[in-house]
């Protein structure tokens, strides 16, 4: 019983670590791509946006 009770519990942090590890990456990167040109200017903003989604569980609707 132990066992299972550490085994879900692993997931859930991994599933945690995982989540907040993209959103930390696509905030790094919008971050930089903010100093750039019109273009990626732009992309910064969608990227931004996705990461703002996925706070609110719109692409992970199951965690």
């Amino acid at each position: 019983m132990l066992g299972i009770v550490m085994t879900i519990g692993l997931i859930i942090v991994t599933a945690l670590c995982a989540i907040f590890g993209v959103q930390h990456h696509l905030d790094d990167k919008a971050n930089r791509l903010s100093h750039g040109n019109t273009v990626d200017r732009a992309y910064s903003k969608d990227l931004r946006d996705i990461s703002r989604k996925m706070d609110h569980g719109k692409y992970y609707p199951y965690c």
